[in-house]
């Protein structure tokens, strides 16, 4: 099954929660110099998720199954100016 992160394919097997894609950004994001900046000064990752258009809250991680075609995005909770 495909699914987009970030706007990049991605092939999922059949009844993967939303909170394993989760894991698997925070793992793949962790050493980039914001994350763990944000990690050092808060103890949190900071990283915010996005499905389909749609905030999605860390208590709903768990209950979401990812479904064909869905947009997953990750963002940076600060931005600089």
């Amino acid at each position: 099954m495909k699914a987009f992160i970030n706007c990049k394919e991605q092939e999922f097997q059949e009844g993967t929660r939303f909170i394993e894609v989760v894991k698997l950004i925070r793992e793949a994001k962790k050493d980039e110099p914001m994350i763990k900046t944000i990690r050092e000064k808060t103890g949190r990752n900071g990283l915010m998720f996005v499905l389909n258009g749609r905030a999605v809250h860390p208590h709903e991680y768990d209950s979401i199954e990812i479904q064909e075609g869905d947009d997953i995005r990750w963002i940076h909770p600060y931005a600089g100016g």
